[in-house]
């Protein structure tokens, strides 16, 4: 799979530590598991530039991934995933899906606004740590009738590419990253002390 140089790599760790996106403590993962580090993407929003920064190399990242290939629109889950999807769809020109996980109790009542069938769809998200949380928005996508072009996160937290190919193939998906686990643990001993898997 293609991967950002070098250089671009430490571009874009360097500004996540400068915006505290790279947070130390005791925290629990949304797969159960503890770590004493914790990336919180939902806060990039609050910083204009960098988040304009991070998403103009995401875009050009995903106009060149021949994993990811042609897609019609894309979809994010709330609410970390949406600011980044509907930045990404505006950068490359590209339908946003507004989806839910629960379906309201009034108006039209519908999971995914917008007419999706046949479509190729991008799945956005922040972060991925074991994947099971993607699972629930793949299949509504899929029950609506579109095809899931790839998994796009700004993060990979995924410990090794076995799990992560386990994690394509029982899913039926291909994902691509900006930043992997080993990207962090390998800028300048970044973590190198501090990691609780």
């Amino acid at each position: 799979m293609p991967r950002l140089s070098l250089a671009l790599t430490k571009q874009v760790i360097s500004t996540l530590e400068k915006i505290n996106v790279l947070r130390f403590g005791d925290f629990e993962l949304k797969n159960g598991s503890r770590s004493s580090f914790y990336i919180d993407l939902r806060i990039l929003p609050n910083y204009p530039a960098e988040f304009q920064e991070i998403t103009n190399i995401a875009a050009d990242y995903i106009r060149t991934s021949e994993n990811i290939g042609f897609f019609d629109g894309i979809i994010a889950p709330p609410l970390a995933g949406i600011p980044l999807g509907v930045s990404l769809a505006l950068k490359l020109k590209k339908k946003y899906f507004l989806a839910r996980l629960e379906r309201k109790k009034h108006g039209t009542q519908k999971l995914i606004e917008g007419n999706i069938s046949n479509k190729r769809i991008l799945l956005v998200d922040d972060v991925i740590t074991s994947g099971g949380s993607k699972i629930p928005l793949l299949n509504m996508i899929r029950n609506h009738g579109a095809k899931v072009a790839s998994i796009f996160v700004f993060i990979n937290r995924l410990p090794n590419k076995e799990l992560m190919k386990k994690f394509e193939q029982e899913n039926n998906v291909n994902l691509s990253f900006l930043l992997s686990l080993k990207d962090l643990l390998n800028h300048k001993g970044l973590l190198k002390t501090r990691l609780i898997f």
